[in-house]
């Protein structure tokens, strides 16, 4: 697949600092993207995730503190088993279906998305997560990307599906 590496522009007559440069606490001035559909750059998920998903981080890194927004491509009847972030999660369904079901699993409710629909997840909340036949869903939220599921033996770090113990 083609890939196009993202350019970077300052929003600050071509400074790079928000900030006076001189003060200790000058930060980089926000950055923008753009990121066209066609040419995203897929990889493999990240190892918190059952086998078989793809991912693109579009902004941000969701190894460290701080925003990030990645889009995840899944399989036909892929499924994320019941788990939960530490911090919120706004979920966007770009293409195909997708369903969440919300809430602990004896209070449960199910909600099927279309594209274009979108959801907000509070920190904490109990969710899981699948598709009968594939979806890319887009998901933001702040890093560092932690997932606990609820039964261990649905974690594939733990189940050897995963190569990694990093969420």
């Amino acid at each position: 697949m083609k890939s196009i590496p993202l350019f970077f522009l300052f929003a600050l007559s071509g400074s790079a600092l928000a900030a006076d440069p001189g003060k200790p606490d000058a930060q980089p001035a926000m950055q923008h993207a753009v990121v066209h559909a066609a040419d995203t750059a897929w990889g493999p998920g990240p190892p918190a995730l059952p086998p078989g998903v793809q991912a693109a981080v579009l902004a941000g890194d969701p190894g460290k503190a701080g925003s990030f927004t990645l889009r995840l491509k899944m399989p036909p009847g892929y499924r994320v088993p019941r788990h939960w972030h530490p911090s919120d999660e706004a979920v966007t369904l770009v293409a195909g279906d997708f369903t969440l079901s919300m809430g602990e699993a004896a209070e449960a409710h199910d909600e099927a998305l279309a594209p274009g629909d979108f959801v907000s997840l509070p920190a904490q909340m109990q969710h899981q997560a699948g598709t009968k036949g594939g979806a890319v869903v887009q998901v933001q939220s702040m890093g560092p990307f932690v997932i606990h599921y609820i039964d261990p033996k649905d974690d594939p770090r733990t189940t050897g599906a995963g190569d990694d113990t990093q969420d």
